[in-house]
Parts: structure tokens; sequence; C-alpha cells
């Protein structure tokens, strides 16, 4: 990563705090989807940049964190064809 890179990114942290407003907010599933979609990119970006790092284990571990997270308040139902309604 470029040093004008690296003094671009957010800290996993600071990401964190965007996810935990995100989750506490109650926006609606479509909404609060988009702005989830948003941070995980960031997060999965910087991720894949220093992946082998120790900071890169923390972005790695925040990645879980939100998928798990996110997931358990925002579900995706099932309709019986398989494919998944996101709201």
């Amino acid at each position: 990563m470029s040093d004008h890179a690296a003094k671009s990114v957010r800290s996993p942290e600071a990401i964190d705090r965007d996810f935990a407003e995100l989750i506490a907010s109650g926006l609606p599933g479509t909404v609060a989807r988009d702005k989830f979609e948003r941070l995980w990119d960031e997060a999965n970006a910087i991720a894949a940049e220093i992946v082998l790092t120790p900071q890169g284990q923390k972005y790695l571990s925040l990645l879980k964190r939100m998928h798990q997270t996110f997931e358990s308040r925002y579900p995706a139902r099932r309709p019986a064809n398989g494919f998944v309604i996101r709201t």
C-alpha cells in the first residue's frame, strides 16, 4: 500500500463505530443493507491490501463481526425457490 493510500484509509475502529451506529439506527432493511454494503466494501478493500499483516487481521475480524451482526439484525428472507429476497 502506498504512503498516500495508507494515510487515506480509516481504521477498523472508525468503520466499526459507523457500523454500530447503523445497527442501532433502526433503518429499514433496504436502506440499512445499502449502508452496510458501503461499509463492507470499504473494510474489505483495505483488508485485501494488507491481509497478511497484523493490521489486516483486525479488518478481517471486523468483517466477520459485521457479517454476523448484520445478518442477525437484518436476515435475508428465503422463499421456496431458493432466491434471496432482501428487505
